[in-house]
């Protein structure tokens, strides 16, 4: 019994929602209400749902031969229950088909609205991951460039770091040549060419006892890539060699030569153009010579 009282109840609320309620059923949905909070806040409700249901979607106008076929199915339903409509179903029953009607039609409206929103989310993350990938690419774009950077900013440290060794060795030449040259007490000795058509000549400078000499050369040709000069020590019984070198533009250049024992120990000095490499005696010349 209490179950049939709530099933009445249930279609009252629903039919009036609906706004479809006769005078009889509205005194009684008021006695519904007047007793019961709950069945007040649930006909809110449901007129809530019913006043949104005519913006659950947006107007799609359907093409002229789907609407003129829905037409069509309308007119046969409609004859087809012409002979049913001399007997109005029941009271009770109608009220359970407008309750099972809006239920229905809240279903359909939450999965639409469920549809719609799921579908938003999708573009949304679609053109979330769109920008993600083109973050993405001009970070790789920016990585590549900076390793590019890097690369040729430490080509050029190594190469300034080459540059500095050279200029320090430089001027470590140069010192040790100025304090030969200026320093009291230095032995000078004079290489001469061997060919009257050779204008070249050195300078050598030392001190008794030492082992080390710095020379001096001018005049002196450019030479082959693959040739060199090389400066001998000679004691009139072997040779020994003491270093090689290349002249520049102007036929300069400067050697610091270390003997294996103090330089005025030996008695002759000379200077030689050979090949870098296994070079042959026919293939060496004598172009200056000094003695000591």
């Amino acid at each position: 019994m209490h179950d049939s009282n709530t099933e009445h109840e249930q279609s009252l609320l629903a039919a009036a929602a609906l706004g479809s309620l006769d005078p009889t059923d509205l005194a009684a949905l008021e006695q519904v209400l007047t007793r019961s909070s709950t069945a007040r806040s649930e006909l809110d409700q449901l007129r809530e749902v019913v006043a949104l249901l005519p913006y659950a979607a947006p107007p799609v106008t359907p093409p002229a031969h789907v609407r003129a076929s829905l037409m069509e199915r309308i007119a046969a339903d409609q004859a087809a229950r012409q002979p049913l409509q001399s007997a109005p179903l029941p009271r009770r029953a109608s009220r359970s088909m407008s309750v099972w009607l809006l239920s229905l039609t809240v279903i359909i409206v939450l999965l639409g609205w469920f549809t719609f929103t799921l579908q938003q989310q999708v573009i949304a993350t679609n053109e979330t991951n769109r920008r993600l990938l083109v973050a993405i690419e001009q970070l790789q774009a920016s990585v590549t460039a900076s390793e590019e950077r890097q690369a040729q900013l430490t080509t050029q440290l190594a190469s300034y770091e080459q540059q500095l060794a050279r200029l320090n060795e430089q001027i470590a030449q140069e010192r040790l040549l100025v304090s030969f040259v200026s320093a009291p007490g230095v032995a000078t000795r004079e290489l001469r060419p061997t060919r009257s058509d050779l204008a070249a000549r050195g300078e050598m400078y030392m001190y008794p006892g030492e082992t080390q000499a710095v020379v001096i050369f001018s005049g002196l040709p450019a030479l082959e890539p693959d040739r060199v000069y090389r400066f001998w020590l000679s004691d009139g019984v072997q040779r020994i060699a003491a270093g090689s070198f290349q002249v520049d533009a102007t036929g300069l250049a400067t050697l610091v030569i270390t003997a294996p024992r103090e330089v005025n120990a030996f008695t002759e000095v000379m200077v030689t153009v050979e090949p870098v490499t296994n070079p042959t005696l026919d293939a060496v010349e004598v172009i200056l010579t000094g003695t000591l």
